[in-house]
């Protein structure tokens, strides 16, 4: 008997008996009645809802809801009763809403205002809370603990749609039994426009929570461009990319690029160029570099040309020459230079040399008076004899 009975208690009385963790992260925090409504008039805060009784002396003309933006600047909605409901569209919650319901009873004009209070310590809700979907479908949300926030504090996060009902409980916390995050890797169920909830649970009081709606296109990180590549010929070279994968839907028009060529061993004082482009159907971009050229990296990264968000730098492709090339003006000025440098060195050693010369003249030779004279050379005397004696015979 005792086993069974809290099958039969609803949820929300299990929950304040049990007070467990579990029960604690189902949703936002009831609207508790300040005060006896004439109209009866209630109000969920999962789907922004306000109800009232329905009676025939009850006529419900409007309804005004005022809650605080993320600015701190107040929003106000009115709208019109439909069966004894209004839903209001996406509301920011946790600063605070003020609600109103114009109304006749019995031809009487009635007002019931009702305050949306945020319950628990100044303090103790989720910290920083901030949403990114990046790698084309994977959505991370990071968040820090309240500066009060008890010691056993443990948050939980919900997403809704526009409508404010639910779609899921975080599937994957990050940060231990803390939870200081969120991962999604499915985001099939989620729409362009999401509400974003974080509460808290501890045994030892309330916990305030935070909530936001965001764009999700607005918050994805988008992924570099794909499939760099680099072609040249002799006087060009050009760049093409593939337009990276999204989770939102986005054309050709929605992409700005940019393209970094950077060379490799710059000389000082020279720039690398960065070219900028916008709304162009064939991601290619060509630029003069003839051969031989230099070695050079290419990257390129991509922006949206509406929320001005830009990805991270695609990897660096290297093309050209890793060698350095010596521009053909520096060979002429060093040929130049060469020639120069080896005439004012021979200039100069002639100049040295007719000094020597100048300094020390030549001393003349002696000669020997008898072997440098024909007449008595043996060589001669020889022709004269044999001339004699050929005479004789």
């Amino acid at each position: 008997m005792m086993g069974a009975m809290p099958r039969c208690l609803p949820l929300a009385l299990l929950c304040a008996l049990l007070h467990t963790p579990s029960c604690l992260a189902q949703g936002l925090p009831a609207l508790i009645p300040q005060r006896a409504s004439v109209l009866n008039v209630t109000f969920d805060p999962g789907t922004w809802t306000l109800h009232w009784s329905c009676r025939d002396n009850v006529v419900v003309t409007s309804c005004t809801a005022t809650d605080i933006k993320r600015d701190r600047k107040p929003r106000t909605q009115r709208i019109r009763p439909i069966d004894c409901r209004c839903q209001f569209r996406s509301l920011t919650l946790h600063l605070g809403v003020t609600l109103e319901v114009n109304a006749t009873v019995n031809h009487s004009a009635v007002l019931e205002r009702l305050s949306y209070i945020n319950q628990g310590a100044e303090g103790s809700a989720a910290q920083n809370v901030t949403c990114v979907i990046h790698d084309a479908g994977v959505m991370t949300c990071l968040w820090g603990a309240g500066p009060t926030a008890p010691h056993d504090v443990q948050y939980f996060l919900h997403i809704r749609n526009s409508t404010g009902h639910v779609l899921m409980e975080c599937p994957t916390y990050l940060g231990g039994h803390l939870h200081t995050g969120c991962r999604l890797d499915d985001l099939t169920l989620v729409p362009r426009h999401v509400h974003v909830a974080v509460t808290g649970s501890s045994r030892m009081g309330d916990v305030m929570f935070y909530d936001v709606t965001l764009n999700t296109k607005l918050i994805e990180r988008l992924s570099p461009p794909d499939d760099v590549t680099v072609v040249c010929n002799s006087s060009h070279c050009a760049v093409t990319w593939s337009r990276p994968r999204t989770w939102a839907p986005m054309t050709f028009s929605d992409f700005q690029y940019e393209v970094d060529i950077q060379r490799q061993n710059p000389e000082p004082g020279s720039s690398n160029h960065k070219v900028y482009i916008s709304i162009q159907e064939e991601n290619r971009v060509e630029f003069p570099s003839p051969e031989p050229r230099l070695g050079h990296v290419v990257s390129v990264r991509a922006g949206d040309v509406r929320s001005k968000r830009w990805s991270v730098w695609s990897p660096f492709v290297e093309f050209g020459s890793e060698r350095r090339v010596v521009p053909r003006l520096h060979v002429y000025l060093i040929v130049v230079t060469v020639t120069l440098l080896c005439a004012t060195g021979l200039g100069l050693a002639c100049k040295r040399f007719i000094r020597i010369q100048r300094l020390f003249p030549q001393v003349p030779e002696i000669k020997d008076k008898v072997s440098d004279d024909d007449r008595i050379n043996p060589e001669t005397l020889r022709k004269d004899l044999q001339l004699q004696i050929d005479k004789t015979d």
